[in-house]
Parts: C-alpha cells; sequence; structure tokens
C-alpha cells in the first residue's frame, strides 16, 4: 500500500462520545442507527469480550444505496494491479487518498467513492471507532485505504499489521452480488490468531471472520500481539471486493499526540523473519572427516547402499561425470525420477492415499489442523512459515511417515554424502533436514536469508501429489504455488512494510513442484529461499524431503 498521506487540516477526534453529533449529515452515508447509543454500547461491549485481541465485526456500515454506487464505480473505473509475494497474492489499486489529485472529470466518475472515503475518514467516524474500540484519540492527517480484490487463488498470510504509525485496521466488505449471500466455503475469511506469547502467533487462528456484503471488520493494531491473515478465495467469477485502510495515531501538531506512542519492543513480522544468525553450531556433524579423494568416485558400499532407493543411472561414473560438469557451471542442477521405480511406487501410493483422506485432491478449503496424524505435526510460528512436519522420533505404523522416516535417514547417511561430495566436488560437514508436508490452503515458507556467513548445499526432494499429467502441469505453471525460489539479496531495504517481492530482477531460480526430483543448489550468503504457499486450488499437498548441508569454513566457492 502507499505510504500515508497528508491530505487535511482537521481538528482530531477526542475520546468523548458527547461529541458525536447524531444529526450531523456525514451520518447519512452510514447504516441507519449506526450511531445511536444502544449500537455503540453493544459494539462496545462485543470489543471488550473479544479474543484473541480487540476487534469487532459490524454487520451493516455503509448506507446500502451509496454502498451499492461504489461498487458499480470501482469495476467501471478503477484499474486494479496484480501484486504477488511470498506472503500475499492480491489486486489492489493505488492509495485513495491520491483521490485529492483527480481533475473535475475523474472525479465525477468516482463521485460515490469520493463520498464513501470522507465518510470513513470523518471526524465522527473517528470519534465513532476511537470510543467502541477503545483506543483513544486517532489522526486527522494522515490515512490509508485502498481497494482490493481477491480473485481466485487470492490470500494473504499471517502478519501483525505493525508499521509506522497504524492504530487500527479496518475493512470494508463488498464481495460478490450485494444480494445474494458469500458462502463461507468461498474462502476469503479473516482469521485472527491468539499468541503462544508475545511476538509468536500459534498455528491456527481461533476466530474466523467470513466476509459478507457491507459487513465492517477492525481491530487494535498491537504490537507483538494483533497477527492475522486473509484465508484463500477458492470460487471463480466471485471477486472479494474490500477496502481496506487504517487508521494512525495522532502526528506531531494534533491533540492527543504522544511523542514515540507506536513505538515498541517487540519486532514487526519481517524483522521477525531475518533476525536470526546462522552457525554451524545449528547443524548435526559428521564424526568423519572427508578427504578431497571422496569427490572423485563412490565407493562400492556407497553405491550398494544408494541403489536400494535411488535410481541406478545416478550412480553410473559416466552420468556422475555430467552431473558434475554442470553443477559446477551452474551452481544448481534438478533430477528426475531421482528414487527407484519400486520404493517411488510405494510413497506415491502412500501420499496419494493420504490427500484422498484429507480430500486435498478435492480444490477445497480443508480445515485446520487437516492432516494431523501418524508422526506429522503442525509446525510454524506462522510469522515466517506452516507446513506438517516429521517427528524427529516416528513411532508410528501410518505408511507416510514410515517412508519419509527412511528417506530423512537416507539424506543423513555417510554414503549420500559421499555422493553429494561427488556431484558437488564440496565436502559436506554437518547436516540439519525435515520432511514435510505442505497442505493445499494452509502451508508455506517465508522468504528467509542463508545467514551462515559462508555459502551452504541445499537438497531438496519434492514428490508433489501428481496424479495426472494434467496435474502435473498444473505444478509447472507455478499458478497453484508450491514451487520454491531462490532470490538474491535486497541491499539496503530495511522498511518492514516491504515484504520479498520476485521479478524477473529479483529471482535467481524459481523451481515448481514436481514429483520424484531431486534439487541441488548451492546458496551464497544473503541469498534468501521460500516455497510459495500452496493454494487450496492444487492438484495436492507438496511433500518433501528439505535439507542444508554445512561446508568447511574455509570454501569461497559459491553462486
Amino acid at each position: 500500500m502507499s505510504p500515508s498521506t497528508t491530505i487535511v487540516s482537521e481538528r482530531p477526534c477526542q475520546h468523548n462520545v458527547k461529541r458525536i453529533k447524531l444529526d450531523s449529515p456525514v451520518q447519512d452515508k452510514f447504516y441507519p442507527g449506526l450511531f445511536t447509543k444502544e449500537s455503540r454500547e453493544a459494539i462496545q461491549k462485543t470489543v471488550q469480550a473479544s479474543k484473541p485481541y480487540p476487534h469487532c465485526k459490524i454487520s451493516k456500515l455503509i448506507n446500502d444505496d451509496l454502498l451499492r454506487r461504489v461498487q458499480k464505480e470501482i469495476y467501471a473505473n478503477l484499474n486494479f494491479t496484480s501484486k504477488e509475494t511470498d506472503i500475499y497474492k492480491v489486486n489492489q489499486t493505488g492509495d485513495l487518498a491520491n483521490m485529492d489529485g483527480l481533475n473535475n472529470e475523474e472525479r465525477n466518475k468516482l463521485s460515490s467513492l469520493f463520498e464513501l472515503r470522507n465518510a470513513i475518514y470523518s471526524k465522527e467516524f473517528r470519534e465513532f471507532v476511537s470510543e467502541v474500540i477503545g483506543c483513544g484519540p486517532l489522526s486527522a492527517a494522515t490515512m490509508d485505504m485502498s481497494v482490493n480484490t481477491y480473485t481466485e487463488g487470492c490470500h494473504l498470510l499471517n502478519h501483525d499489521d505493525v508499521i509506522g504509525t497504524r492504530r487500527v485496521s479496518f475493512i470494508l466488505y463488498m464481495p460478490g452480488d450485494p444480494d445474494e449471500y458469500w458462502d463461507p466455503k468461498f474462502g476469503g475469511a479473516l482469521e485472527l490468531y491468539p499468541v503462544v506469547e508475545r511476538d509468536t502467533p500459534a498455528n491456527e487462528p481461533t476466530v474466523t471472520v467470513p466476509p459478507q456484503w457491507n459487513q465492517f471488520a477492525m481491530f487494535t493494531v498491537l504490537p507483538g500481539y494483533s497477527f492475522h491473515s486473509v484465508e484463500e478465495v477458492v470460487v471463480e467469477n466471485k471477486p472479494r471486493l474490500s477496502i481496506q485502510g487504517w487508521f494512525h495515531f495522532p502526528q506531531e501538531s494534533e491533540i492527543g499526540y504522544k511523542k514515540d506512542a507506536e513505538k515498541s519492543d517487540s519486532r514487526s513480522s519481517l524483522q521477525q523473519i531475518e533476525a536470526e544468525i546462522d552457525t554451524k553450531e545449528n547443524y548435526s556433524r559428521y564424526q568423519t572427516k572427508l578427504e578431497e579423494s571422496a569427490t572423485e568416485s563412490l565407493s562400492e558400499k556407497d553405491i550398494a547402499y544408494l541403489s536400494s532407493w535411488m535410481n541406478p543411472i545416478y550412480l553410473n561414473t559416466e552420468y556422475l561425470s555430467k552431473m558434475t560438469e554442470k553443477f559446477l557451471d551452474e551452481s544448481a542442477i534438478q533430477l528426475k525420477q531421482i528414487l527407484n521405480e519400486d520404493f517411488y511406487k510405494k510413497i506415491k501410493v502412500a501420499t496419494l492415499k493420504a490427500d484422498d483422506q484429507d480430500r486435498f485432491t478435492e480444490a477445497v478449503m480443508s480445515p485446520h489442523g487437516t492432516g494431523v496424524r501418524g508422526d506429522w505435526f503442525v509446525q510454524g510460528s506462522p510469522v515466517s512459515q506452516r507446513f506438517l512436519k516429521l517427528s524427529d522420533k516416528p513411532s508410528s505404523d501410518e505408511a507416510s511417515s514410515i517412508f519419509f522416516a527412511q528417506l530423512r535417514q537416507h539424506f543423513e547417511s555417510d554414503a549420500f554424502r559421499h555422493w553429494l561430495a561427488v556431484v558437488s566436488q564440496l565436502l559436506p560437514t554437518g547436516y540439519r533436514g525435515e520432511a514435510r508436508r505442505f497442505r493445499p490452503g494452509h502451508d508455506f515458507t517465508l522468504a528467509t536469508a542463508n545467514s551462515r556467513g559462508q555459502a551452504i548445499l541445499d537438497v531438496t526432494l519434492c514428490l508433489a501429489t501428481t496424479p495426472t499429467e494434467k496435474d502435473a502441469e498444473k505444478w509447472e505453471s507455478c499458478e497453484y504455488g508450491g514451487y520454491e525460489c531462490y532470490m538474491a539479496a535486497h541491499e539496503g531495504d530495511d522498511d518492514p512494510a516491504t515484504y520479498r517481492s520476485f521479478d524477473d530482477d529479483g529471482a535467481l531460480l524459481t523451481m515448481p513442484a514436481g514429483t520424484n526430483e531431486l534439487l541441488i543448489v548451492l546458496k551464497d550468503e544473503g541469498v534468501m529461499r521460500f516455497v510459495k504457499y500452496v493454494s487450496a486450488r492444487s492438484p495436492g499437498a507438496r511433500w518433501d524431503v528439505a535439507f542444508e548441508y554445512d561446508l568447511p569454513e574455509e570454501t569461497e566457492t559459491a553462486c
């Protein structure tokens, strides 16, 4: 969203209910009865009792005739820009504060939207918001507001809205047809998360607010607590249209201004993602040191072990030589059909059975908690990631748990370490990794940088559910998420409002989710990596085994 813009020099609200005049023309823009004492008291009680942090839902906010005119003007006269990063996919207009710069002809085409915008930021409504949500005075000089439309596949992942002087976040809904009910199964709900502790949201929301026509949702922006997300829209040809924005703390020279009122010792969502510094102590260390000769060839013992689960072509000396040449040239290599046929068939049966059981192959929004069985549990925190992770000490007889525990053991083995040394001409000294299941409609990782201080070796085996060739094409298109993306570091970008966008300039490598495919990447210091949110419309889950291998600290070669 564009930066906040000063548009008027109006006396700010006072936190005093008596100042709200019930005969003001501004109130004609709102739904009848909204400003009555009974209405305000009822909303206030709802906010005071709300969990996980102060919020409320107002079923009817705006004069219905005005809102219908606004919707028509938006579709007839506004252009939306499609925006996608690791954290969201949405279609958005510019900041509505900039409407003041329109000429008369342009403004006449958007007269109802202009009317609505001014009503929401009016002194009367700011005082109303301040009173019912209990947030104190709000700025008259600073405003953020834009129009968003969530079409099929659009979503917004977990974050806290803590940017600048934001005090109250709000959404006014105009989804679908004004005269039709928005079925919650269409998606697009606002989800509010409790915290395990300050700055750490729980893995799943406790409050879900499906959108409805003329519904207004708002909550107090609280550093370390106001975590929320927007569920993916899964219905076709029914855009979830909304006006979204923020009220701000009073600015300097405004009544109610307090210096640094917005400051907090909590870290914003983005700052939390980028905070950790990596060290070799975070890796499991191999018990023996590899000599340089380990890069030359595999032993018979290595080949015997690896052939029990790997495609034998990737153990062939001549083919290994070609792989090494390609890796040294590109610092990355993708190997298809990496598992041998027998082992892969068993895994494919197990993963497809699990996805069918959880309805992940049906393009529906599944409930939170779906898929937790056997040795699989939800790994968070969703401020940076969410997926099902296989327990470190599996004990279940559930098929997918058994097979992925075996794969993880293979990735930890000395034989696989030797194989990596031959392919990459590098000498792994330690490892860490996990078996993961990215569930449609739920799971992702956000972009995090390699902070090890040197290059590390990423090795990922992807086993995305792909029942048919058409499903393979869906994964290949990247339109259904689940792809893995490597991005160049963003130099000097310290704005917490800026999440990592990916474009032709920033993306170093984008790898669609495949099945039975191994990706090996030499990841330089500062290079970022994420797995894009898996759409509820995808063919199934993205299953994978993802490992990172530490390298000798004197190693300087990197991509």
